[in-house]
């Protein structure tokens, strides 16, 4: 798998959202990684950005556990 150049504190600045988004949209999709300056593999890097830009669900609720 090919790295690009991107580090998840830039692809958090790059796309106006905060560390703490990138790194729950890395946890959320089973994304390893060590810290914000950790370099994202392409695919890795490729979903984080789908996720910021694609947008939510008018129906989309929070992880909840349901009853």
């Amino acid at each position: 798998m090919g790295f690009v150049d991107i580090a998840i504190a830039d692809l958090a600045a790059d796309y106006g959202v905060s560390v703490e988004t990138v790194c729950a949209w890395c946890d959320r999709l089973g994304i390893r990684y060590t810290s914000p300056q950790t370099r994202l593999p392409l695919e890795d890097a490729k979903a984080i950005i789908l996720a910021l830009t694609t947008p939510a669900p008018a129906n989309d609720q929070p992880d909840t556990p349901q009853s």
